[in-house]
């Protein structure tokens, strides 16, 4: 299953992705990768959520197989359709919308994800959690599709307040 999603938003990425500004989008793609990448390694031994095997084991033999599956495949193709339809004029509230439309959507997958044992969660982290992270995340995108440093300091923050409510202990890195 975990092959899967990729296919499946790549098809919907397909009919519903602004290719043409594709360009302007691919600095927030990788922003997303590396963030994907950072949380892999940075929480390893102490993860608070982890993407799990399902039938596809020989080809995906271990979770740094399915990590990078997700990072360089469905992350940048869901960042991709993010940003395809992102409202740009200046509307507060149809910005926001759409940001917690996507978080929901998340959400959703999710759900599914954990119903079909693909996701598991770990020290104390929870569908809520996954909620507060989502909005936060897609803000964070919005906000590094046009303003890559903030996006980074802002990145940095929540890592720290996760860091900090979770109680994690810098020994963990060693």
């Amino acid at each position: 299953m975990q092959i899967i999603y990729p296919i499946v938003f790549f098809l919907i990425s397909l009919k519903w992705g602004k290719w043409n500004n594709l360009k302007q989008y691919y600095p927030t793609m990788l922003f997303m990768v590396i963030g994907n990448l950072l949380y892999g390694f940075l929480f390893k031994d102490y993860p608070m959520w982890r993407f799990e095997h399902t039938f596809e084991q020989e080809l995906l033999p271990t979770r740094m197989s399915i990590e990078f599956l997700k990072s360089f495949t469905s992350f940048p193709i869901l960042t991709f359709l993010f940003l395809s339809h992102y409202p740009e004029d200046q509307n507060r509230i149809k910005k926001v919308l759409y940001i917690v439309m996507w978080a929901f959507l998340f959400v959703l997958i999710e759900k599914i994800s954990k119903w079909l044992g693909m996701i598991s969660y770990h020290h104390g982290w929870n569908i809520w959690w996954s909620l507060f992270f989502d909005i936060v995340m897609f803000s964070i995108l919005a906000i590094h599709y046009k303003r890559p440093i903030i996006a980074w300091i802002l990145s940095g923050i929540m890592f720290l307040f996760l860091w900090h409510v979770f109680d994690i202990h810098f020994e963990l890195l060693e």
